[in-house]
């Protein structure tokens, strides 16, 4: 890992589909599938949104542009097209209707995407929304980190509607957050099964005792904020990707690293808008 030294990065003035200076990403709501999580107050993260398979929890993801989600390769493989997801924008509980619902017309994963019986390699993956969202104080995209922003030593946060247990039946009804830290990448591969399968390159482990992501939590992003920003703004760190059960100590959660991936997400989003 892991020797990433958490030099994580988009600038958003290397962005194709332009800037909307109007806007403002990574700003947590006004009211400021998790283990070990806690409820977040209604739509304190803007841009977190779910992705549907007809009535069941598929995965997480997160609003980058006007236009596009960012989520995971694995949640459009294994028999789960794009066209078959909708995207619940702006919801907190799942019960409640007033979120809105937005078809997938593309949906593209990294090229190099690979999978086994344990990890997803270059799990990354862009919906691409049917039309343009409506930034409101409910719906906002998530920043997109410096390519200098340090992410080592902070608290980060995952969150997302999926189980709060390994096993557990059901997804969580309302949106829940954990915080996690960036675990060393030796002590990550401590386990012989992380051992043969963390890719250091595009890969990292976090964990918490006892705080995980889980089922459904998948696609989903890590975030925090940075003092260069002095922690107003938030800022995705990582993609919820795969892991050994739920909050085992010897088995941290695996993300993708967002910044591997600059060049590939700028192409993939060329008629997006994004916020400074």
């Amino acid at each position: 890992m892991i020797q990433i030294w958490f030099v994580l990065s988009l600038g958003i003035s290397w962005v194709h589909g332009g800037v909307n200076k109007s806007c403002e990403c990574g700003i947590a709501g006004i009211n400021r599938r998790i283990v070990g999580g806690t409820t977040v107050l209604p739509h304190a993260y803007p841009w977190l949104v779910s992705l549907m398979l007809g009535p069941k929890l598929h995965c997480g993801g997160a609003i980058i542009t006007d236009l596009h989600i960012l989520s995971a390769g694995h949640c459009i493989t294994f028999g789960v097209h794009f066209r078959e997801l909708t995207v619940y924008v702006g919801m907190h509980d799942r019960l409640d209707t007033s979120y809105t619902t937005h078809r997938v017309v593309n949906g593209v994963k990294h090229p190099h995407f690979t999978s086994n019986a344990v990890r997803d390699i270059n799990d990354i993956a862009i919906l691409t929304l049917d039309k343009k969202l409506q930034f409101t104080e409910n719906i906002q995209p998530i920043c997109l980190p410096d390519p200098t922003m340090d992410f080592r030593h902070l608290p980060l946060t995952v969150a997302g509607w999926g189980k709060t247990r390994q096993g557990a039946l059901t997804s969580s009804r309302y949106l829940l957050e954990t915080k996690v830290q960036i675990v060393d990448g030796e002590k990550c591969k401590k386990s012989n099964i992380y051992k043969e399968n963390l890719v250091s390159e595009s890969m990292m482990c976090a964990y918490s005792l006892g705080k995980d992501a889980c089922q459904g939590d998948s696609g989903g992003p890590l975030f925090s904020t940075h003092k260069r920003t002095e922690n107003k703004k938030w800022y995705q760190v990582g993609i919820v990707s795969w892991g050994i059960d739920c909050a085992m100590p010897d088995y941290p959660g695996v993300y993708t690293i967002v910044a591997k991936y600059i060049p590939w997400i700028k192409k993939q989003t060329e008629k997006g808008m994004y916020c400074v």
